[in-house]
């Protein structure tokens, strides 16, 4: 039988007064049972309505990405909802901030709870994300200009800017709140005060986005599980994988990656040995060498051993070294 219906039914059902039961949460109870929330997140996996998660496999997988400094304890509390109990609220705030999380590829959105209620009533709508516009003009390369373009796409909770509080960069970005149940926004139009002038578009991308539907931008499935799917190919569709913003740690990444390649190329040209030019005997027998190979090709290559002679005469006078 369902709980819920279970519940009414006892509600309903009562044979005396003696029966009913009732505790008072209040005072101390109150205050610890608010210590315990202080430490917990309440996550739900959104994997679509057929698929159910592992909660061993989730263990594995958030233990190893998180690498918190305590254990996290997990306890499945229903369809793809799970609590998470934190060692540290240290650790539970530095989760809150990273995110969002994906396991499998599908978003994690956690949440906080506040107060008694039953956890089925529970919103997972909204989860923040780091969000990037690109295409943006110059003029509109501030603070202020930001935290409006950042409204139409959901809550601004922090807009980056520089050491000076200005956001010249080559795109503009923010954190936001973001209503996962609604479509993804790909594209901000800028409307200008001009009658004739064209509306400004601008691309919006997101940063660490999960598996979402590229037919109709909603997070949570993929295109072929969608409604609105009519055998398209995925050029044909409204969203695609260019939603996706590199992230700034993926950047540096990135160029560390760069750095390090060109490192190890200039150490690579240092550590090789090149051919050293000597004195002495060795000096006619290169001489000699290069000028059978250049009276092989007869008379046209007369101009060659000139080139020859006059580079030995160089190299020994100056003790040319490897590169």
């Amino acid at each position: 039988m369902d709980p819920e219906e279970l519940i009414k039914r006892c509600r309903a059902i009562r044979l005396s007064d003696e029966e009913e039961g009732r505790v008072s949460f209040k005072n101390r109870m109150k205050i610890k049972g608010e210590k315990i929330l202080a430490g917990c997140l309440v996550g739900k996996v959104f994997l679509g309505h057929t698929r159910e998660v592992s909660i061993e496999g989730l263990k594995t997988a958030m233990q190893w990405v998180w690498r918190t400094s305590r254990e996290v304890k997990i306890e499945k509390l229903g369809d793809n909802v799970f609590m998470f109990k934190f060692g540290s609220e240290v650790d539970k705030r530095s989760i809150m901030v990273v995110g969002p999380w994906h396991f499998d590829r599908a978003l994690i959105a956690l949440t906080e709870l506040a107060g008694i209620r039953d956890i089925k009533t529970q919103d997972f709508s909204h989860v923040s994300f780091w969000v990037q516009i690109d295409d943006v003009p110059i003029m509109c390369m501030s603070k202020e200009m930001a935290a409006e373009l950042g409204k139409v796409i959901g809550k601004v909770e922090e807009v980056e800017t520089d050491a000076a509080g200005e956001c010249f960069s080559q795109f503009l970005r923010f954190r936001l709140s973001v209503d996962i149940i609604k479509p993804l926004k790909k594209i901000i139009e800028l409307e200008q005060e001009e009658e004739d002038a064209d509306d400004v578009p601008m691309r919006v991308m997101y940063e660490r986005l999960p598996d979402f539907c590229f037919c109709c931008g909603q997070i949570g499935r993929q295109y072929r599980e969608c409604v609105y799917y009519k055998t398209q190919s995925k050029d044909e569709l409204a969203y695609g994988p260019w939603l996706k913003a590199t992230t700034v740690a993926e950047k540096l990444k990135q160029g560390r990656g760069r750095d390090r390649w060109t490192a190890e190329s200039s150490r690579f040209r240092s550590e090789e040995p090149a051919p050293t030019i000597h004195d002495g005997e060795d000096d006619k027998g290169f001489l000699v060498c290069i000028m059978d190979v250049c009276s092989l090709f007869g008379d046209g290559c007369m101009l060659m051993q000139a080139i020859v002679v006059n580079f030995a005469g160089i190299a020994k006078n100056s003790k040319v070294q490897p590169l």
